[in-house]
Formats: structure tokens, C-alpha cells, sequence
């Protein structure tokens, strides 16, 4: 249902300086939040100065997510319909009517009833319980420490320095045919890898800013990046407080809090973008190729 293919090792230690997370959803959240106007049972634990959460959702709930967007997505619904709906034909066609009706009929029923449970009841379910099964697993990327922990396939923890990560862009093909693009992480020891980001084929630029950002994120020689989620923990972090306070910011220490959303929305966040796309990305060295001998065969073993 969906492959992929690792096609290109991103570069470790050459900075750009673009965020990623500055979408105007993401400000518009964060000044709702301090505001006290936004929702506050948001599931999962916070991004702050030590540690990136990752790995919320245990596998098992994962699969059962698989299975409800597979009845509550319009498209596959009808998919689905027409399926129940051919069925019927053909317990009419290899019976008689009365047999359609009563045994053809079934598989439709089935259909339209799970669609509309897991489109609407399961769905306002979980908007209002968001921590049924959005939990805090204790992975995530820590700053302090450089350690980095997801886990794995068979639902243990693995964890490993983040220097021994190598960065790498995947090509997958979607079960409903559309090709996306994911940052993911294999540990170049052993093997196991995490997904960090996914974005649509047509955005792989952004990847490269989401490598960017989480490489400063976890170099405590740099400060924080300058992004919304992690505005309240400049000031706790002492690399960053001290990059502040030396103006190096050249930001006020509430940016984020009181930014024209509406500017930010329609001229900051479009030309924010614009960098993104035309920085020339593929002329950054990798320079812990200095740090690593043998380094691609030791990260494709």
C-alpha cells in the first residue's frame, strides 16, 4: 500500500537559519493560547527548551486511526459504497431479488453506518478527548542531553545520540496514489529510523527547513529557533538568554505574542516561504563527512 525509497542524504552542520514552524496557524494558535481565548486540552506534551515530543500515539491506536479515516474520508467512502453496492448486484444476479435484499443490502448497511460513526460521534469524541489516545511516551529529541528517542516497530523505546542519526529524504507513493516526500532519521549504526516530517511532493523544499530547524534546535551552541512554540522558553534556555541579551535577536522578547497576524498571513509568511524555496540548499557541505570516516558506507550497512 505504500513504499519508499531513501533518494537523497541531507547535510549535517551548515545552517540556513529558516524555521519551519511559523505557519500562521501555528502564531494565530500560540496568541490564542497566552491570551487565554484558545483551547488549553490541546493533547500531547509541550515543545519547549528541552525537549521536542515525539511518538504520541501507540501503534495500536494508529491502526485503529488507519481504519476509521478509511469510512470517514468522502472518497474512500464511496469507494467503499460502490464495493457494498456491486456486492449487491451480484447476490441479485447469482440468486434473485429477495435474496439481494435481504443478504446484498448488508454490506451497504455496514458501510454507511461506519462511515457515519467515525465521521461524526468518534470524531467529536476525540475532538473534545483529545488525551484518549495522544500520549506522552517520553520520546522525543532533547536538547540537554543530544539524546533522541522514538520507538520502534516492534513498540520499544530506542535511543541514541542524535550526531548518530543521518538525515535522509524518502519518496513514497500514498495508498490513494499522491507522492509525498518524508525527513526521516536512520540511526547509522544499527539501523533504525523515525519519520520527522512529511509534506506534499510539490513541497520539498520545506524539508530542508525542518532538518535546518531541528539540527539548531538540538546545537546548544546555537540558540533556540526563533519560532512561536519556543518564544516563552528563550529566557530558560542559557545559550539563547545570553544571544538575546546581547540583542543578537534584534526581536522584542514577545515577537511572536503581538505580530500582525493579518501582515503575517498575507505578505511576512508568503515571503518567509519565498526564502525557503530559492535557497540554494545543495550547496551547503556536510561536514560531518570530517567527523565520520567511511561515512556512506556506513550509513547505507
Amino acid at each position: 500500500m505504500e513504499a519508499g525509497d531513501l533518494i537523497e542524504r541531507l547535510v549535517w552542520a551548515n545552517y540556513a537559519g529558516l524555521n519551519i514552524h511559523v505557519r500562521p496557524s501555528s502564531v494565530e494558535t500560540y496568541q490564542k493560547r497566552i491570551s487565554g481565548l484558545g483551547r488549553r486540552d490541546l493533547a500531547g506534551p509541550k515543545w519547549t527548551h528541552k525537549k521536542q515530543p515525539a511518538d504520541f500515539i501507540k501503534t495500536r491506536w494508529q491502526l485503529l486511526l488507519m481504519f476509521a479515516s478509511g469510512f470517514a474520508d468522502m472518497f474512500l467512502f464511496k469507494f467503499w459504497l460502490f464495493c457494498a453496492f456491486a456486492t449487491f448486484l451480484i447476490v441479485v444476479f447469482k440468486t434473485d431479488i429477495v435474496s439481494g435484499l435481504v443478504h446484498g443490502t448488508f454490506p451497504i448497511l455496514v458501510v454507511v453506518c461506519l462511515h457515519l460513526f467515525f465521521r461524526y460521534p468518534f470524531t467529536w469524541f476525540l475532538e473534545r478527548n483529545p488525551d484518549f489516545i495522544v500520549k506522552d511516551l517520553g520520546c522525543g529529541f532533547f536538547r540537554p542531553t543530544g539524546m533522541v528517542k522514538f520507538r520502534t516497530w516492534r513498540e520499544e523505546t530506542f535511543e541514541a545520540p542524535f550526531i548518530e542519526f543521518d538525515p535522509y529524504i524518502s519518496y513514497h507513493v500514498q495508498p490513494k496514489g499522491p507522492v509525498s516526500y518524508k525527513l526521516q532519521l536512520r540511526h547509522r549504526y544499527s539501523g533504525w529510523q523515525t519519520a520527522v516530517a512529511e509534506v506534499h511532493s510539490t513541497q520539498k523544499e520545506e524539508l530542508y527547513a525542518h532538518w535546518d530547524e531541528l539540527q539548531r534546535y538540538m546545537d546548544v551552541s546555537h540558540p533556540l529557533p526563533d519560532i512561536p512554540a519556543l518564544e516563552p522558553y528563550r529566557h530558560l534556555d542559557p545559550t539563547t538568554a545570553e544571544y538575546d541579551g546581547a540583542g543578537k535577536r534584534q526581536r522584542p522578547s514577545d515577537y511572536w505574542a503581538t505580530l500582525d497576524l493579518e501582515w503575517w498571513e498575507q505578505e511576512g509568511y508568503p515571503a518567509h516561504m519565498e526564502k525557503i524555496r530559492n535557497f540554494p540548499w545543495d550547496t551547503l557541505e556536510d561536514q560531518m563527512q570530517y567527523s565520520v570516516s567511511n561515512l556512506n558506507e556506513a550509513t547505507m550497512a
